[in-house]
């Protein structure tokens, strides 16, 4: 997906690490805009760039739920969480 995921196979709560302070308001809307529930946490919570979204998986949750929410992360991580350079655009 892109993401650092953290978190204990004891655990249904599952930490997604997105780092950018500044993005972490707009993932959390697009994702309930997308009917998906996550929880963002950023400082004074956590450290200012260990911003993360938290996702609380449960028994009921089936496997094409669980699809739906991988899809909609890898959508966010490509829209919101750009990475690639203006050069390597420029050169497709």
């Amino acid at each position: 997906m892109g993401f650092i995921i953290y978190g204990n196979e004891d655990s249904p709560v599952v930490p997604l690490m997105l780092y950018m302070p500044a993005k972490i308001g707009a993932f959390g809307r697009e994702m309930l805009k997308r009917r998906v529930g996550v929880v963002v946490v950023g400082f004074p919570a956590t450290p200012i760039i260990e911003s993360r979204a938290r996702i609380c998986l449960s028994a009921s949750h089936n496997r094409e739920i669980l699809d739906t929410v991988i899809i909609e992360i890898r959508y966010q991580r490509k829209t919101l969480f750009r990475t690639e350079s203006h050069e390597s655009r420029t050169h497709q």
